[in-house]
């Protein structure tokens, strides 16, 4: 993959397609800083032998309002990854997120049934009322954006009672959280005991644990593992 072409690009999902028996699919979470989201994951993931798709929200809402003007709904998302993933015959997939992607990694992995999961500090809830009841009050102004949006997925909104009701699912979901971070620890233990859920707690990092294992070394390792 070119970080030049990457970097240039406007839309909401990249290609690096080069005709694998593995594909793994990134989703970035919330914007830092200021300007376009970034594709996350891009350096860690470049030299693994595997198609990659790599997927940013630019309207930062949970992946609900699609991720560009092309693919501009959840629907369209999935339907997306769907056709791609059978028209390729891929023998292993993997879905990998951070934060807010990871949150989509489980949603949109467990609904198209792949592989492997792994989500990095995700939340599990987005829903007001269970924001409220944890006082979640992080990303005010994003979480407007979702719950003002005539198409969110108000059923999607709580993972575990979503994961609870959806028990075909055959995804194996390996969620890293940091228990220095009272909310990630929240987020991750409530999907702890549902089925193809493992939870590994790492006591540094905080909500930015995905960079501290980064510079550790042990995030390519780890998704390595599971490809």
């Amino acid at each position: 993959m070119s970080y030049e072409t990457v970097k240039n690009t406007d839309a909401g999902i990249y290609e690096d397609l080069s005709g694998s028996d593995k594909l793994l699919v990134t989703f970035g979470g919330v914007n830092q800083g200021v300007g376009v989201p970034v594709f996350e994951f891009f350096n860690t993931i470049s030299n693994i032998e595997c198609d990659k798709i790599l997927i940013r929200d630019h309207h930062q809402a949970w992946y609900q309002k699609g991720v560009d003007n092309e693919l501009n709904s959840f629907d369209k998302i999935k339907s997306y990854l769907e056709e791609l993933i059978e028209k390729n015959d891929y023998k292993k997939v993997l879905f990998l997120g951070n934060s807010m992607g990871g949150y989509a990694a489980i949603l949109l992995g467990t609904l198209i049934d792949v592989h492997h999961i792994i989500a990095f500090a995700p939340q599990s809830f987005i829903d007001p009322f269970y924001r409220f009841i944890y006082r979640d009050k992080r990303w005010k102004e994003q979480m407007k954006n979702v719950h003002n949006c005539e198409q969110s997925h108000k059923e999607y909104f709580d993972l575990k009672a979503y994961l609870k009701q959806n028990q075909s699912y055959k995804s194996s979901i390996l969620i890293y959280f940091s228990s220095s971070d009272r909310l990630d620890k929240i987020h991750a233990e409530r999907l702890k005991l549902l089925n193809g859920v493992s939870t590994i707690k790492v006591l540094e990092g905080g909500h930015t644990l995905v960079k501290t294992l980064r510079d550790r070394g042990e995030l390519k390792r780890i998704i390595e593992g599971s490809l």
